[in-house]
Formats: C-alpha cells, structure tokens, sequence
C-alpha cells in the first residue's frame, strides 16, 4: 500500500506556498487515475453488526458485496456491467434491498436479495420486467427505512393517494408490493421518522407556504406548528434525538446563519439555540448509534468543524485524531453493540481510508483505501482564503497551487461550482481539481455570491445576477491572481459543470480576453428559454426570484442579454463542451444550441455528446474519455509552449445588461 500522507491542517499562506514549492514536481499521472471508481462506498453495517454491505467495482461498474467482519471474507453478490448500484439498505440481517442506475435517466430499478446472493427478486423496474408488479413501478419514490420489527417489508416513499406528495408506504421485500402505511393529505413533501422508525412529523409545502406538521403515533393525525412564506426567515426539522421527544431543527429566525435549535414536540416549543456561527450556516447533527443521541452539530467551515454536545463522544474524536494525525476523521457508523466503528479518514491530499475501530481492544485497523492509486504526496493542498470583490463583498475561496512549481505566473484555471444556489464548494479532495493540479495548473474555487452556506444575505446577493455581479466575482478573483503574480494572464482557462459551465460561457463571451480556453460540462448556455420545471407555483416562483420572471419584459430582456448562446460572435477562446442525451437538468438542445452558434460564428469549438449519460458522466469509462479529451484540449490550448490562441492584454469588457 502507498504510504499515507499526514500534512497539518492549520498551515498558513506563506507556509502553504513554501510546502508546495519545496518538493519535487510529481509526475504526470495517466488520467484514470483520477477517475476510475473508488476501490468501495457506500458502507453499512448489518444491523447485527457483524458484517457490512458496500459497493466495489467491477468490469468499470460499482457493484454490490458483502463483507463478513468475523470471517474475514468479501462476498461479490451482483455483477452488472451496464450500470452501476446506487444505493443499498439493510432490510434485515438476511435481506439487502438496493436501486440500479439507468444511463443517467430519471426513475429506479430495485432489487432484495439475500447477504449471500441468493433470492434476488426485481422489485420494481419498468412495466416490461418481467416479475415486476405495473403498480409499484408506476408507484414507487424512494426507499426509506427499514422495519427492525418486521423482517418481510421495508419502509418506502410511493404514491397510493394520489395526492402532491408522496405516501409513506410498506414494501414487501418478496414481491414489490406496497401497501399505504401513512397516508399523505395532500401536500406533505418530506417526512421524518424518529428513532424508532415511526413517522412522527412531515413538511407540506402547498402555494408558497411551508409547514411543519406533527404526526400523533397512536392517533395519525397531523398537526401544523410552524408555518412561514417561501423565502422568508423560519424553520425545518433535521432529526429526532434518542428520546424520540426532541426535535433538532435548522432555523434562521432573528438571524442572517442558519443555525440548530432543539424542539420538544411535546410542549411545542422551540428552545433555546444549540449552535450558531456568524459566518457558516449550521445545518446537520451526528447521531451516535451506540449511546442513543445526537452528539455534535457539523458545520462546513473553511474545513469541517464540530461543535459537541456530548463529552464521551469528543473524547472518542480525540483519542481517534491522535492516531490519525493529519486527516479529517470522521466517525460514520457503529455496529449496534458498538464494539466496531467504521472511521473514514480524509484530506485534501488523500481521497481518504476506511477504518475499524475496535473499541475493546482500542486498536485501529485499516478496511480500505478508496483509491490506492494516488499518492497522497503527490497531491496539491488545497488553501482556504478570502479575496475581496469590487463591492467590498468578502467572497470564500480555494486555491490549489501544484506540487513542485514556483508560485508565479503560473497556468490557472478558474472552477466555479454548479448549483448555483444553496450549493458551494468545500474543503476536500477532488479529483477533478488534482487532476488540474497535477497537470501544473493552479485552481481557484470562488464560492461566489449566490452560493449556499455563508447565511441568507450572501445567497440573495446572487438573485438574478447570472452574468452580472456573479460574473463579477469570478472575474475579479481571476485578477486577484494576476496581480498577486500567481497566474499568468496569458494561461487563464474557466472550467465548470451545470451552473458552472453556464459561468464558463458567460466568462468566454463577457470577458472574451480574459481567457485563453474555456470548458463548459453540462451548462445552460439560454436562461431566456423557459423550461418544464417552471410548472409549479412553488417552482415560477423560483425561478422569478432567482433567475427572473419570462413574464417580465425587463426580466426577459435581461436574461436575453445574459444567455451566452446569443453572444457566440464576441468568443475569442476555443471551448470544449460536454453534454448528455438523458439530462433532464439541462436538455441536450442547450448544447446543441450553443454548437449551432459557435459554428455560424466560426469560433473554435469541440464537443462531446453522451447517448447514455445525464446530469454527470457517471459511467467510468465515460468519465475517463472526457478527461482524456480535456487533458488534450488543454495540452493543445494552453499548455504549448507559446499557446496556441493569441490573448490580448487582459481587459474586461462591460456587463451586457444591467437592471
């Protein structure tokens, strides 16, 4: 096995950039390196705790296996070669139920089998599967949970009602056949089991109010305790805490940060804040399997934070941190007795290593390394830092600088993330930006306003700003780089998927000599164009406050104005594009599109368009392919010696619409 690298996580800039440059420059890495699957996922013990069911590739497909904790054996139990398992549930000890992709398209394909193989029925997969009920294929949502009471069904989301939303429904693990287990009234969109697996409150989203509903156990009935309008301040539930009485919610009552507050669900009541930060929002809590409670809250920080609620459980974390130094570790699952704990060990240098955690014997014992084809030595660190955009406001960031190279005038790639909206980007590793890295670029990751995770304000600051002020952040980090003399502003390449590669057309069009090539995967190129999730009043809604209102003529022309598609002509970077035939995101016309006006324009342009792939290149092969074709464009493009596109001095030119 590759030796395992421990870097500190507390190194400062100056610190950062010496620690790069003062090792030798790896070398180049074939492209699956990065991009093959992880060697396991998706890890879950039985609910005896004596083994675990994970996903492992096989023939470039993640598949199902089962791991005996006690005998020392891995048992392959599915061998598809078309598409990957997605999600796995232990339904009992003996019976495992798991979904199966479908080239990127939107529905499921379930089966249940036993941990050995055996007895493996198609639950529900298209009317045409034969041994499939037509109800359940037509009813299905999502699994839910599993029964520990009852060992023939499986708790899922279905539709029997017919109502808005889904029911929660019983699922016989033999056959498919589902059964109404808790009827929806009409507009519940999530529900929320306690502890013991009872449903006990639901959220109904109905015109643009939301609310929270508890559930009576005994008597069924739901009853409102919350409500609030779309996008103003309130509250949602997380989870119920071990005494099933407790409810831990997210609110941004009386504040900018989203933060968690306990609920007594018998009094009815919200309590007192547990934790809030000025900067982050706090979102999500961690349960303890083995001591029946919430333990901490998790806060997605410049790096992972924690805030403990329990002192045994910080204690654990300590004892842990000590042995693996250098990591973030993380403890994920308990086996019910808790004598094992599964750790996941992660950095941004090391796509991370499961561990066992013995708790008799106090020992760590490795399980598996996600990727043992990186060296983690090999990896660049990833820097958090802040840069200040032209308006004063102060935007998160990422810089990436490649191992071995002296930080100046360096290639760079700007990577904005997708979403935009209630998504950022995050410390840790990624392969995509190692990848860049690796190839001697440096990386900077800008979670530009609109992104999610820095408080309501900042997330507002990107409302109906695609092509404007969002731009604007992209672009100015950009010259925060070349005039810190980390970029070279010859070699400056945007590179970005979904709201991402929308961001990489709008730079290439709106900035044109800013860049020197540009990738965009999966962008919506027309904004202008209405499209069928915009069906719903919760959904126009969004879209009018978001994106803005095709209703609206100022609305309409300011989209119009900000579509990339229709500023083809002003592009002087070449661009490689990537689509798939089954998104349902963003429809393959965008691209198509987009191709059409580079053609017409006679601009420099490579495009790649996936017949069996959707939202993401999810098959390996596919991933590897694409990446191979972008280290050549890239090569080609900016990597020569001299280039081969003439950049201009690095001017901005003015937004194309302002409202």
């Amino acid at each position: 096995m590759l030796k395992r690298f421990r870097i500190g996580l507390g190194l400062g800039g100056s610190a950062f950039v010496l620690a790069t440059f003062a090792v030798p420059a790896p070398p180049e890495l074939p492209v699956d390196v990065f991009f093959k699957k992880p060697n396991i996922a998706q890890i879950t013990f039985s609910p005896d705790g004596k083994r675990i069911a994970c996903l492992v590739p096989l023939a470039r497909r993640m598949n199902l296996a089962v791991i005996d904790l006690e005998k020392k054996t891995k048992n392959l139990l599915t061998d598809f070669q078309d598409n990957d398992v997605g999600s796995l549930l232990w339904a009992n000890d003996e019976r495992i139920i798991f979904t199966k992709t479908s080239d990127g398209e939107p529905g499921a394909t379930v089966y249940a089998l036993n941990r050995d193989g055996t007895e493996r029925v198609l639950l529900v997969g298209g009317a045409s599967e034969a041994g499939t009920e037509q109800t359940a294929n037509a009813q299905f949502r999502g699994l839910l949970a599993r029964l520990p009471k009852d060992p023939k069904n499986i708790l899922v989301l279905g539709n029997l009602s017919g109502a808005q939303g889904p029911d929660v429904c019983l699922m016989n693990l033999k056959t498919g056949k589902l059964s109404l287990a808790v009827s929806n009234p009409g507009w519940v969109r999530r529900w929320i089991l306690d502890r013991s697996q009872v449903v006990r409150a639901a959220v109904a989203v109905q015109g643009l109010t939301t609310t929270v509903l508890l559930r009576d156990p005994v008597k069924g009935t739901l009853t409102p305790v919350h409500s609030h309008q779309e996008d103003a301040p309130g509250w949602r539930p997380i989870s119920f805490d071990g005494d099933d009485r407790t409810l831990f919610v997210a609110s941004n009552l009386g504040r900018d940060t989203t933060a968690v507050y306990r609920f007594d669900t018998e009094t009815r009541t919200l309590g007192g804040l547990v934790y809030g930060d000025p900067i982050y929002d706090a979102e999500n809590v961690i349960w303890d399997e083995v001591i029946k409670k919430v333990v901490a809250v998790s806060i997605n920080a410049d790096r992972p934070r924690y805030h403990w609620l329990a002192a045994e459980s910080e204690a654990l974390q300590q004892r842990i941190d000590q042995s693996l130094r250098g990591t973030a570790n993380r403890l994920l699952l308990a086996s019910p007795d808790g004598s094992r704990r599964l750790i996941s060990a992660t950095s941004d240098r090391d796509p991370g290593v499961y561990y066992l955690f013995d708790a008799t014997t106090k020992k760590i014992e490795e399980l598996a390394v996600l990727k043992p084809g990186i060296d983690p030595d090999q990896m660049a660190p990833m820097q958090p830092m802040t840069i200040k955009a032209r308006d004063g406001l102060v935007l998160h960031a990422y810089l990436t600088l490649p191992v071995g190279r002296e930080p100046k005038k360096l290639p760079l790639i700007i990577h904005p993330h997708g979403g935009p909206y209630g998504v950022r980007d995050s410390w840790g590793f990624n392969s995509e930006v190692q990848f860049y890295a690796n190839r001697g670029f440096a990386v900077l990751q800008v979670n530009f306003r609109g992104s999610g995770g820095y408080g309501d304000r900042f997330e507002r600051a990107g409302w109906k700003k695609w092509g404007l002020e969002m731009q604007d952040d992209l672009t100015d980090a950009v010259k925060w780089a070349i005039d810190e003399g980390l970029a070279d502003p010859a070699r400056v390449v945007i590179s970005g998927a979904s709201y991402g590669g929308y961001a990489a057309m709008a730079g290439l069009t709106f900035t044109p000599e800013l860049y020197c090539a540009g990738i965009n995967t999966l962008g919506r190129v027309n904004i202008a164009d209405k499209i069928s999730d915009q069906e719903t009043k919760t959904s126009r809604h969004w879209f009018a406050t978001r994106l803005g209102d095709l209703d609206n003529a100022a609305d309409r022309q300011r989209l119009r104005a900000t579509s990339p598609v229709f500023f083809a002509d002003r592009m002087i970077a070449p661009v490689l594009m990537a689509y798939g035939k089954n998104d349902t995101q963003v429809r393959i016309d965008q691209g198509y599109g987009m191709a059409a006006a580079l053609k017409q324009a006679g601009k420099t342009f490579e495009m790649v368009v996936e017949e069996k792939e959707g939202h993401g290149f999810r098959k390996e092969e596919l991933s590897i392919a694409f990446y191979t074709r972008v280290d050549a464009f890239l090569k080609k493009y900016v990597l020569t010696p001299r280039g081969s596109v003439n950049i201009g001095e690095a001017r901005v030119m003015g937004r194309p619409a302002n409202e």
